[in-house]
C-alpha cells in the first residue's frame, strides 16, 4: 500500500468544518474544501511564479502562485501555507493573510486563504511538485493575466486578480509592503 491520503477538511459554504475525507474523494464528490495561496516577492517588486511538475493530478504542467495547496484535516489555513512554502519552495518567511475567496470551477470547490510572503534568499524546488518557476514584474504578471498568455490553475488566476486587487485597494505598491 503506497502513503497514507491526505485527509482534508469538509466545509460549508461559511466555511465551518463539517466533517474530514480523503483529498481523492473531496475531488470526486466535489466536496467543499480548505486550500492556500502564497504570493512569495522579492525586494525588487518580482513575484514568483511556479510551473507544476507534469506529475501532478491537477493542472500539471500549468502555472500557479508561487506556493499552493490544501489545508489538512486539523491544520489552519496558515500553518497549511506555512508547510508548503516549506515542501514546495524550502523557505520560511513570516506570512501576511490578504483574503478569503472561493474557488469553485469543474475541479475544484474550495474556500481559499490567500497569504503574501516577502523573501530573497534562494528557493529550493521541490522537483516532485514544480517543473520550474520564475519571478516576473507585476507589469509582466498584468500582461500575462489579461492576454491569458500562459495555461494557469484556476484558482491561481483568482488568486494572483485578489493579489492585483489588494496592491490597487490598498494603493501601495512594493516598498510600502516591504515595511509591513
Amino acid at each position: 500500500m503506497g502513503p497514507r491520503e491526505e485527509e482534508l477538511c469538509v466545509v460549508d459554504e461559511d466555511d465551518n468544518v463539517v466533517g474530514r475525507a480523503p483529498r481523492s474523494e473531496c475531488h470526486r464528490s466535489k466536496l467543499m474544501h480548505r486550500s492556500v495561496y502564497v504570493i512569495v516577492f522579492n525586494d525588487r517588486g518580482e513575484v514568483f511564479l511556479q510551473k507544476r511538475s507534469l506529475k501532478k493530478d491537477l493542472y500539471p504542467g500549468y502555472e500557479t502562485c508561487s506556493v499552493s495547496g490544501h489545508v489538512g484535516y486539523g491544520e489552519s489555513y496558515e500553518e497549511a501555507a506555512r508547510r508548503e512554502l516549506i515542501e514546495e519552495l524550502g523557505i520560511e518567511a513570516p506570512l501576511k493573510e490578504v483574503c478569503k475567496f472561493k474557488c469553485f470551477s469543474e475541479e475544484e470547490r474550495e474556500i481559499s486563504t490567500l497569504f503574501i510572503c516577502h523573501y530573497n534568499g534562494p528557493l529550493k524546488l521541490n522537483s516532485d511538485e514544480i517543473a520550474g518557476g520564475e519571478f516576473v514584474s507585476i507589469q509582466d504578471l498584468r500582461r500575462i493575466l489579461e492576454k491569458g498568455e500562459r495555461k494557469f490553475a484556476y484558482g491561481s488566476i483568482l488568486a494572483l486578480k485578489e493579489f492585483l486587487k489588494y496592491l490597487e485597494g490598498n494603493k501601495l505598491n512594493f516598498s510600502s509592503l516591504l515595511s509591513h
